[in-house]
């Protein structure tokens, strides 16, 4: 899955927003299992939603570099938990974003989609707007990372 893209939405008073078509359509048309793993972000002030199986593998390579017999890995891992939630999602594809995962990132009325690889990533409207001022220069930045490697 590549999922790609901006897409503007409204969320509904009840917390529900309906999947945009093509990430649906990324998926093979339907949800893989009918559910969704949403994440708070760690860094940005946004939802992380990956497909289960995409989500399963990114829960592993996290695990995968923790002791459970240290204290400092046992209390990120109860972060980690704490961050995410698998929520059902109908065939309409309304999903119904927790209310305090709405909180969090401070999610209105009017929301962003983006497509970010194998996860997109969902955004108040205005928060999008913020991150995307604070990027500064595409071409420096892009330049910056990859040089002349590409």
């Amino acid at each position: 899955m590549d999922f790609t893209g901006i897409k503007k939405a409204t969320l509904d008073e009840k917390g529900r927003v309906v999947l945009p078509a093509d990430f649906k359509k990324e998926m093979g048309g339907s949800i893989p299992g009918g559910c969704l793993a949403v994440e708070l972000d760690p860094y940005e002030i946004c939802l992380n939603i990956y497909p289960v199986e995409e989500w399963n593998k990114r829960l592993s390579a996290l695990k995968e570099k923790l002791n459970l017999n240290n204290m400092e890995h046992t209390r990120i891992l109860d972060l980690i938990y704490q961050r995410f939630i698998i929520i059902n999602i109908p065939g309409s594809c309304r999903m119904n974003i927790p209310q305090n995962f709405i909180e969090s990132v401070h999610l209105s009325k009017k929301i962003v989609f983006t497509g970010q690889g194998s996860r997109f990533r969902l955004w108040d409207d205005g928060e999008y707007h913020t991150y995307m001022d604070s990027m500064g220069d595409f071409k420096t930045n892009f330049a910056k990372i990859f040089g002349q490697s590409i």
